[in-house]
């Protein structure tokens, strides 16, 4: 439990969840605008966006010390380059959804639709590009083992 490269899929998790989240989220406040929810649907979406793409952060600078040990574990580590790649590409979009957030929520019209809708794009390719960070992912634990403690022949360590 210990060894660093665990700490990489225990925070994965968070920002997958949050970040997949939030543009369902901004597109129910486009469908919703006039309605009393509108305001809630908003400030759920930003609080979602926030502190998804602040795990999603943690959760690279975790793969960056997981990466040091199993890049020489693994068979083919551009599967690992590719998925470290489209991490950072998904991190763009979404920290740029989130200064564009934060420009909205500091002018005074905080329903600037240009803004909103410029904010929903860039969380819809990041979901987007998040996605296909998750299928790497997943390619890199199911296909090569990555991360995954591969007990001696005869299980002796569990007796």
């Amino acid at each position: 439990m210990w060894r660093s490269e665990l700490w990489h899929p225990l925070t994965a998790h968070f920002p997958l969840g949050l970040l997949l989240l939030a543009p369902f989220i901004a597109l129910a406040w486009v469908i919703w605008n006039k309605h009393f929810i509108s305001n809630y649907l908003l400030f759920t979406h930003s609080l979602l966006l926030w502190v998804g793409t602040l795990f999603l952060w943690i959760t690279v600078y975790s793969g960056e010390i997981a990466y040091g040990t199993e890049v020489r574990r693994i068979c083919d580590p551009t599967v690992l380059k590719d998925h470290l790649r489209w991490a950072y590409i998904s991190g763009a979009f979404f920290s740029l959804a989130v200064v564009l957030d934060a420009l909205r929520w500091n002018w005074k019209t905080k329903k600037n639709a240009l803004l909103i809708y410029t904010v929903i794009i860039n969380m819809v390719m990041g979901a987007a590009a998040l996605s296909y960070v998750g299928h790497l992912g997943a390619r890199l634990v199911y296909q090569q083992g990555a991360g995954v403690y591969h007990p001696s022949e005869d299980c002796a360590e569990f007796e």
